[in-house]
């Protein structure tokens, strides 16, 4: 299935929604990603719990932007996992595997906040700050194409 499809597809069964936004509004929510990650330095190697779902939270913002400069936002009780299944369309195959990655921390942060399914190891919250600086690589490369008026912070 092509990305128009699955995007139509998930408007007509009402888990993204058309939505216009402006540069301002992406720009604030590229700078709530950065403080997320600032604050995940801060706390990392203390409460790699905390340091793990601030990652987390700065990767599904980003996610959103990607969504929201192409019209889109979710709408339904999956807002994460329809992020980042969008995400993935529009920015391409050659995204996928971290798509992928992602939605493997996002089942993970899923099961520590919801189930109490025990803790975030050192090793995961290593490999969720790799997964986010090559995520905001890709990502902020495609924003910079789509929109040069973005405020993309550089030093991660």
């Amino acid at each position: 299935m092509n990305s128009g499809n699955l995007l139509n597809d998930l408007v007509r069964t009402g888990k993204l929604k058309r939505q216009n936004t402006n540069s301002e509004y992406l720009n604030s929510m590229i700078d709530s990603a950065k403080r997320n990650y600032d604050a995940a330095i801060m706390v990392s190697g203390k409460i790699d719990e905390a340091a793990f779902k601030l990652i987390y939270d700065a990767m599904l913002q980003i996610g959103r932007v990607v969504l929201l400069i192409n019209g889109y936002r979710p709408n339904d009780g999956e807002q994460h996992k329809t992020t980042f299944v969008a995400a993935g369309h529009i920015l391409g195959k050659e995204y996928q595997d971290i798509i992928n990655k992602i939605q493997r921390f996002r089942i993970k942060r899923n099961d520590c906040i919801y189930e109490a399914k025990g803790f975030i190891t050192t090793a995961e919250t290593g490999s969720i700050f790799k997964t986010f600086k090559e995520f905001w690589a890709k990502v902020r490369a495609y924003l910079e194409a789509k929109n040069p008026q973005l405020k993309l912070f550089k030093d991660i």
